[in-house]
């Protein structure tokens, strides 16, 4: 990625970005906010690499079906991953206000690709192989027009579908939230996946 595409169009954290952390009264536990321009989106986008991809996988099967991953691309100054780190510190500290330690080699935000046919069931991201995981978030790189489905939904949370599903928007949950991807019926969704850790919640 080119330095004037990674550069940033606005401030790390807009008064904009705080005043939808700190207003998000439907949201209990779940925080929204626009964190990437459309041309960012587009730039990493272009990064991608076919065959990068590698299937996501469980072992309950019928948990996900046909998702992909890979390696998130990084300038040398650890674009984009630095900025969402801000981001996510900055939610923590106004809502959720979590031990976090930030993140780990072993479990890195990672590109992923949600093609027709794609879902992800419900399920959490904290368990035995990762008790660590505090917040997890989503970046939505795709823009809405270019799906259909493949929307994020959480259980038992009143939610506003078409805000979560807007380029750039950055979801951020705490990783015992159950949590699903509903079928994608048309196009291709991509987006960002990661966590941040810290000491178990137990």
């Amino acid at each position: 990625m080119s330095e004037n595409e990674t550069k940033k169009d606005v401030p790390l954290t807009s008064i904009k970005q705080l005043e939808n952390i700190r207003l998000n009264k439907n949201f209990c536990s779940i925080v929204h906010t626009d964190i990437l321009s459309t041309k960012q989106c587009e730039a990493i986008n272009k990064e991608i690499v076919p065959e990068l991809w590698s299937d996501v996988s469980t072992k309950d099967t019928n948990i996900i079906k046909n998702i992909q991953r890979q390696p998130l691309p990084m300038n040398t100054d650890g674009w984009p991953l630095t900025y969402f780190l801000a981001g996510l510190k900055e939610a923590d500290s106004e809502k959720f206000k979590f031990d976090l330690r930030g993140f780990m080699d072993n479990d890195a935000p990672t590109l992923w690709q949600f093609p027709k046919g794609s879902s992800y069931d419900w399920h959490v991201d904290i368990g035995n192989n990762f008790p660590t995981r505090k917040l997890s978030f989503i970046v939505q790189l795709s823009d809405p027009k270019d799906y259909e489905g493949g929307d994020v939904e959480f259980l038992n949370s009143k939610t506003d579908k078409e805000s979560l599903r807007q380029q750039g928007k950055l979801i951020i949950f705490p990783s015992f939230i159950t949590h699903r991807m509903s079928k994608v019926t048309k196009g291709v969704r991509h987006a960002i996946v990661g966590w941040v850790h810290g000491p178990t919640f137990f």
